[in-house]
């Protein structure tokens, strides 16, 4: 949350005129309203069911740069999917620029609590370990513009021996 994810990942599927999808937007696609209206009504435990759906639903596509909620790793059945659809970029930053990033976006269903800032540490610190247990490349975004982050990615991938367009 507050990486960039979606930001950084439209750029970069623009620069590799590969297909850019987010999670995020596709669950709220097929159920006709918002994560945050969801989760309000049916739950976080049933938000995370659809979104393991989804990432399954992709396998298979290829030249397409995902972004997906911070909380897919949680479930580990979706790591083996994650794999299967490329390479994961970590995109991290310190917890203080990440917790004011994720502040700038109203629709944090997570964080609309009464101390969004505890919940975010927790948040992260349950999901730290698996990120960087699940990423191939990790990219520190702490001082980077978009520009910068983007760069820095593309560098990254050339480097993990991708072939980039």
């Amino acid at each position: 949350m507050g990486s960039g994810k979606s930001s950084i990942g439209k750029r970069l599927a623009r620069y590799l005129k590969f297909n850019y999808i987010d999670t995020d937007h596709c669950i709220e696609e097929k159920i006709e309203r918002s994560i945050s209206e969801f989760i309000q009504k049916d739950g976080e435990e049933k938000f995370r069911i659809l979104e393991s759906e989804v990432l399954k639903n992709l396998l298979g596509k290829e030249k397409l740069v995902l972004a997906t909620g911070g909380g897919i790793i949680l479930d580990p059945n979706n790591h083996r999917p994650l794999r299967q659809l490329g390479t994961i970029i970590w995109l991290h930053a310190s917890t203080d620029k990440l917790f004011e990033r994720a502040q700038r976006q109203s629709s944090r269903p997570l964080l609309e609590v009464e101390h969004p800032r505890h919940t975010f540490n927790l948040l992260l610190e349950e999901r730290l370990s698996t990120y960087e247990k699940l990423s191939q490349i990790k990219i520190d975004t702490t001082h980077f513009s978009y520009e910068q982050t983007l760069e820095a990615m593309i560098k990254a991938l050339r480097n993990f021996k991708i072939e980039l367009t």
